[in-house]
């Protein structure tokens, strides 16, 4: 449950209360915005002028520097990628004893699509308290025609800013020319300097907000190695027709597209939570209407997009060391996902992946741990392993001590209570798909074959003289270790990237020719059987009620199929009343939190049991008021 205040909680909880909302939406966000370039004349050694335009303020520590400035224990070594930390771009030219610096001065380029410019932002080393003091930032249309100059003098501030009178339009290039520095000899350090376009609305700017997040989805199945995306969908206000695509007086147009970042809250006038962190997909702005709406859907979308090609054989991986990888080769950041350690316990003797997405790399591996993959309402990427929900039961049921005549302790577990007069409607459905009291799993064990030739073309390649060629090639069998390349003809290798299912090769020659390529490997080769476990009682009760995992190329040992049958017939093998709810809803509610709910509401004593349930799925309705819908599996 997302920390809130009881003030919140009194309030949502209210008979009468009042919904508040919010959406921001980033309408050029840098992480996805492919119209952005930046240019600049000069830079030193370790420098990332594209993160200028990421909309990160903040500079990763006290960067040192071959400046003078450098002292032992206060500084921190530059990071070598971009995706280690945020550094901005730093320049090569010193500033003299005055902090001035001499023509040609160090220059920033921004160039992008047409858009209109309301702001002005240069931000300097915030970490080592730098900044620019004289600079001048120029604005240009397509035709490069100058559109405004703002000349600064004398300037204090590390993050500097300023708001137009009027806004510009069409701009398509901003310059940003530095003449002073705020400290003598340094160079320049920019952190941020092209705006992003954000917009935020509340109250009748926001017609409605449908948010569905779920962490188990069972496809007339049981839900195993779930990975979902949760999706929300936004409607405005569109009565000052600043959505309509064709209108070029709009601060948003051409704007209006797929990929805009979008976070929403919902809750009380005195406090918000977060609904999650989402991406546009494509937008509706009928003329003759006055809602724009659009759809959004979480991280793990966006890894449905992107494939993952670069997968060597590992050998004895675990799934937390394979999920890592994965995460790392899209390029998400180690801040924007979270692996649970119980995934370290799954080895996989040798772990490979043909040519995917990221998305579906990760559904594999969750199959084979029984892990489930979703997003939080922060937008980190959560992958959680099969015993992770299980233990929550037991990490929330805490001691009290009873004050009474005979004191004693007492067993009590921290769940959210929903009363009867919180819902409209409640069912406990019992389903048979969600039976099993008898799981077949296949087990791929992998033996190493003799060397053998992986792949072979007899159709001769061209080459130029002084041209350098790289080809991509397929192995006739995946996955293969050992692999060595050869080369018949004109030209020699000078690099190669071989992965499981094939291999990057680059041939350069000094003279014209042709040449052909083949490769000898050790294929890695399958021998399949299964692994039967059955549960004798439930079977005497239901019948055989059998469920057969799909294949996994990942469940190579009989260990962890043995681990994977009887943790499906601990959670399965027996019938259970799981909970569908449409109630008053609480926003701070979330995937995973423990509810109690009344079982039975007609009885008295006993009959009126309480029933305890992890929530696997939420629908949240905003429209000036709120309604949600609830899907919870049974916990106790």
């Amino acid at each position: 449950m997302i920390p809130t205040s009881q003030k919140f909680q009194d309030e949502i909880r209210a008979p009468i209360r009042d919904v508040y909302a919010k959406i921001q939406i980033d309408y050029s966000d840098p992480e996805l915005d492919q119209s952005i370039d930046i240019f600049v004349n000069e830079m030193a050694n370790i420098s990332f002028p594209n993160q200028v335009a990421d909309g990160v303020e903040n500079v990763i520590g006290k960067i040192a520097s071959l400046d003078g400035s450098w002292e032992l224990g206060e500084y921190i070594l530059a990071p070598t990628t971009e995706l280690e930390g945020q550094m901005g771009w730093w320049g090569k030219q010193l500033s003299n004893s005055n902090g001035d610096f001499t023509a040609p001065y160090p220059t920033l380029t921004a160039t992008f699509i047409s858009r209109p410019i309301w702001q002005l932002k240069v931000v300097g080393d915030n970490q080592r308290g730098e900044y620019p003091v004289n600079f001048n930032i120029k604005l240009y249309n397509e035709s490069n025609s100058l559109l405004y100059t703002e000349t600064v003098t004398n300037n204090i501030l590390i993050s500097w800013n300023k708001k137009l009178d009027t806004e510009i339009t069409g701009v398509t290039k901003m310059i940003l020319e530095i003449t002073k520095w705020s400290h003598p000899n340094r160079q320049v350090k920019i952190t941020e300097f092209f705006t992003s376009i954000q917009e935020t609305y509340e109250g009748t700017d926001i017609i409605s907000i449908n948010l569905l997040e779920e962490r188990e989805v069972s496809h007339g199945s049981l839900p195993v190695g779930n990975i979902s995306s949760n999706e929300i969908e936004i409607k405005l206000n569109n009565e000052s027709r600043k959505f309509d695509t064709g209108n070029r007086q709009s601060p948003l147009y051409g704007l209006i597209k797929a990929n805009r970042k979008i976070r929403a809250w919902i809750g009380t006038e005195s406090e918000l939570v977060p609904l999650g962190v989402f991406w546009s997909k494509d937008w509706t702005v009928p003329e003759d209407g006055v809602i724009a709406s659009t759809k959004g859907r979480d991280r793990l979308e966006r890894l449905n997009n992107s494939t993952y090609t670069t997968s060597t054989v590992q050998i004895n991986k675990s799934m937390y060391d394979l999920a890592k990888m994965v995460l790392e080769d899209a390029q998400v950041l180690a801040d924007y996902y979270w692996l649970d350690d119980e995934l370290k316990n799954y080895i996989v003797p040798y772990a490979y992946f043909e040519q995917q997405s990221h998305r579906e790399a990760l559904r594999k591996i969750a199959e084979a741990c029984l892990g489930q993959v979703y997003c939080d309402r922060n937008g980190i990427i959560r992958f959680e392993g099969s015993s992770y929900t299980l233990n929550r039961i037991l990490e929330k049921t805490t001691i009290a001590f009873l004050q009474s005549e005979h004191p004693a302790e007492f067993e009590v577990i921290d769940a959210y209570g929903i009363s009867p007069t919180d819902y409209f409607k409640k069912d406990n459905p019992s389903r048979q798909s969600d039976i099993a009291n008898r799981v077949i799993v296949e087990v791929q064990p992998l033996i190493v074959g003799a060397v053998e030739e992986i792949y072979n073309n007899s159709e001769a390649i061209s080459i130029n003289a002084g041209e350098t060629k790289t080809i991509t090639i397929q192995f006739n069998h995946t996955p293969c270790i050992d692999v060595t390349l050869n080369l018949s003809g004109t030209g020699t290798i000078v690099d190669s990237k071989i992965y499981a299912w094939g291999a990057e090769v680059t041939v350069s020659s000094p003279t014209p020719g042709s040449f052909t390529l083949s490769a000898d490997g050790k294929p890695l080769k399958a021998t399949k059987y299964t692994v039967v476990k059955q549960d004798d009682a439930s079977i005497a009760d239901n019948g055989v009620i059998e469920y057969k995992m799909s294949a996994n190329p990942l469940i190579q040992t009989q260990a962890i199929a043995e681990t994977i049958a009887d943790k499906l017939l601990q959670y399965y093998k027996d019938p259970r009343r799981d909970l569908e709810l449409e109630w008053r809803g609480n926003p701070a509610l979330t995937l995973g939190d423990i509810i109690m709910v009344d079982d039975y509401t007609r009885g008295n004593g006993d009959e009126a049991n309480k029933g305890y349930y992890y929530i696997t799925k939420q629908e949240l309705e905003y429209a000036g008021y709120l309604r949600a819908k609830l899907s919870g599996r049974r916990a106790l």
